[in-house]
């Protein structure tokens, strides 16, 4: 017991010098060809107005792409508007049209054929829009009951990925998918997210490794920074050699921040850091609400070659 408080603090020290030394590559990575991304929620996923705003600041700190929501929640019919797509398109920013495709889990198989044909059509659409790139999101199936076995969760999600492939390859269009930040670390979740399973259809897959969400472990809570790179290289990992690239969901909100001891943008700023010292192809930042002020305060920082507190945020 007596070792690990002894041990503990040192590797936090390491961890934060590692944080600390990649604070100036951080600042250029954008310009080397890295995502820096954010979500779009439905709120705002159409408004002109929003998106101008938000590229005003943002473009000049780096933000080169975004995630837009492409329809309502719960029910699959698109809401995609062509004046937002051409505006980014018109700018350099590369465009993702996110797909929640069974939002609260995948509650019983088979599921209803009027439901995929739904489903499907949305992928068509999104695809057929000018999209670079189709994200699936939400396909797992609930921590609880159904208790299926894994191998039937498994033939379901590879069945569906690979029909979504076909849809995108056709158009041109890259398919990618988000997965739960935890399942970087299992080999067989009950969720039935596999990353080896995903990198057969997809070509990128996005972790969202928030940290707020390793409840339980202090370690994780508290060093968002490690958090990030951490879960970021493990997925790397697991795709090597199959081209797929990963690149991590960051944690753009409040909750449960407490834990690192530093306000909302440094906490930020050292999931950016981190990020953009492993091989993923970027990051994307995560605010259901679309407020992004603690990324563009983070970026400013890096791009201003501010370090004051990194070290902190282990």
């Amino acid at each position: 017991m007596h070792t690990m408080l002894i041990r503990l603090p040192l590797i936090c020290i390491l961890a934060s010098l590692a944080l600390f030394d990649c604070a100036s590559a951080a600042g250029r990575s954008a310009r080397n060809g890295a995502m820096r991304g954010l979500y779009i929620p439905n709120r705002h996923a159409n408004s002109i107005e929003y998106i101008r705003s938000v590229m005003e600041r943002g473009r000049p700190l780096g933000i080169n792409m975004v995630v837009l929501d492409v329809h309502p929640f719960g029910a699959h019919r698109t809401r995609i508007s062509r004046d937002v797509l051409d505006y980014l398109k018109g700018r350099g920013v590369y465009t993702a049209g996110r797909i929640a495709c069974f939002q609260d889990g995948l509650k019983s198989l088979p599921v209803p054929d009027e439901y995929i044909k739904r489903l499907f059509g949305v992928i068509e659409e999104t695809a057929g829009a000018g999209f670079d790139e189709v994200q699936l999101d939400y396909i797992r199936f609930p921590d609880g009951a159904p208790y299926y076995a894994l191998s039937a969760k498994y033939g379901f999600v590879d069945d569906l990925l690979r029909k979504a492939r076909l849809i995108t390859k056709e158009r041109g269009v890259k398919l990618s998918a988000d997965l739960f930040g935890r399942v970087v670390y299992n080999r067989d979740d009950i969720i039935g997210q596999k990353v080896e399973n995903f990198a057969r259809h997809v070509e990128v897959i996005y972790p969202m490794l928030y940290p707020s969400h390793f409840t339980g472990d202090k370690y994780r809570l508290a060093n968002p920074g490690e958090t990030v790179r951490d879960g970021t290289n493990r997925g790397i990992a697991r795709v090597r050699g199959t081209g797929v690239r990963i690149q991590p969901y960051i944690q753009a909100f409040p909750y449960n921040i407490q834990w690192a001891r530093v306000p909302l943008d440094k906490y930020v700023e050292v999931q950016i850091v981190a990020a953009e010292s492993t091989e993923a192809r970027g990051w994307v930042a995560w605010n259901a609400k679309g407020e992004y002020d603690c990324v563009f305060r983070a970026l400013e920082g890096l791009k201003n070659g501010s370090r004051k507190d990194i070290a902190s945020a282990r």
